[in-house]
């Protein structure tokens, strides 16, 4: 979900295990995304663009990515070996995101403030435990999935690695 670390984490687990980190959000912004529908002019491109360069970079051995895009979801999912769940509660990740928003200097223009507010809403208004695709998604992949709730239990998840 938004705001649970997801990005952080797979930096991590990259740099611990010394593999390919592919920051999916990297490729949409390459292909001309933009932050939203509204800020991406040529969505179709875009969209053929990050679906290429996902399918060449996890052909790698080793590899981990941060996050899911429902364009890429099957093919990451099949090809990796282990998926990593945060189910994340709410209050966590406004506290993350609102830190984000006090660190723009570490964010490198990623998104604006108007962006960062539209991401905020987005955020308050997904309910993981409500979405039925993400719940079929975690039943499908139940035997190679981790599901980590906690700070706590990402920081031990690592630690194991």
């Amino acid at each position: 979900m938004p705001g649970s670390g997801k990005s952080t984490l797979a930096r991590a687990i990259a740099e611990k295990q010394g593999i390919p980190y592919i920051h999916i959000d990297r490729f949409w912004r390459e292909g001309g995304g933009g932050h939203s529908s509204h800020t991406t002019p040529n969505h179709e491109q875009t969209q053929a663009y990050l679906r290429e360069k996902v399918i060449e970079a996890i052909q790698a051995e080793s590899w981990v990515s941060d996050g899911v895009y429902s364009l890429v979801q099957p093919e990451i999912a099949e090809k990796a070996d282990t998926l990593v769940y945060l189910d994340i509660p709410l209050w966590r990740r406004l506290l993350n995101h609102a830190v984000r928003l006090t660190n723009r200097s570490e964010r490198r223009g990623q998104m604006t403030f108007r962006a960062d507010i539209e991401f905020l809403l987005e955020m308050l208004k997904r309910d993981p435990r409500k979405n039925k695709n993400i719940q079929e998604f975690l039943e499908k992949y139940r035997n190679k999935t981790i599901i980590l709730k906690s700070r706590q239990e990402i920081a031990q998840y690592l630690q194991s690695l």
